[in-house]
């Protein structure tokens, strides 16, 4: 894996070492090739998730009554099929008015459940690394440079449609790398928080989301010990950030 060209070393304020590290792997993560789509690809999905807040018909589903009241195509980038530019463009300009039906529709359209769950995880790795940088205050970095290579397409035992809309592993069918996701204490079956299941169909892709969220966020042992608090400010102040931004995305946690 190439490490990625990203720098906060001129920020305006401070950044700290692990999150230029969890960003660099990020940015690598993204141009490698993934377990069902290859590193071309992967980097075409985040820059379409950037251009998606441009988009004509994007601006107008949010702020209609219902985003299906509007039909047309959207302004994409050329890079991608356009069931993939609908499905990147939905998630990242109006993700709280997601439908199952609609999951479906683009399921049954043509887009293999696994492929769905890739796009979802370098969809959201870009969202992390651009929101911190516009968070900050500074340009976002360039994308990082397809590598060449071909995709594993390993789909993992024990997935099963249950708590959520695509299949899911839970906790106790969980084994190799998948099991990194599920820490002692935060993910024991059968109380695994569900957003720790939600990328499990595709194991790396879990994975690497985690250790980005480890770092942004707290990592597991901290989210449980009242004790443990490994930032700057106090972990009250913490959740009032996390519950306003949750809240500003629709986002029902």
């Amino acid at each position: 894996m190439v490490s990625a060209e990203i720098s906060y070393d001129n920020a305006p304020v401070p950044v700290r070492d692990d999150i230029t590290s969890a960003h660099r792997r990020a940015w690598s993560h993204i141009a490698s090739p993934g377990t069902w789509l290859d590193g071309k690809t992967r980097v075409a999905i985040a820059a379409e998730t950037r251009n998606a807040a441009a988009c004509t018909i994007c601006n107008q589903r949010k702020q209609a009554l219902s985003p299906y009241a509007i039909e047309g195509m959207h302004d994409g980038l050329g890079e991608l099929p356009e069931n993939f530019i609908e499905v990147i463009h939905r998630i990242a300009t109006d993700p709280a008015r997601l439908t199952e039906t609609w999951v479906k529709s683009m399921l049954d359209g043509g887009i293999p459940d696994t492929e769905y769950v890739e796009l979802v995880s370098v969809l959201a790795h870009t969202m992390c690394v651009d929101t911190f940088c516009d968070g900050i205050g500074i340009e976002r970095h360039a994308l990082p440079e397809p590598q060449p290579g071909t995709p594993t397409k390993k789909r993992p035992e024990g997935a099963s449609v249950d708590v959520a809309w695509l299949p899911t592993v839970p906790p106790e069918m969980a084994t190799g790398d998948l099991q990194k996701i599920y820490p002692s204490g935060i993910g024991d079956a059968p109380n695994a928080p569900n957003v720790r299941r939600a990328m499990s169909l595709v194991p790396q892709e879990a994975i690497s989301f985690f250790a980005l969220n480890d770092v942004q966020y707290l990592p597991p042992e901290a989210m449980w010990q009242v004790e443990v608090n490994p930032r700057s400010i106090e972990k009250a102040q913490i959740e009032l950030v996390a519950g306003r931004v949750s809240s500003l995305n629709g986002c029902y946690y």
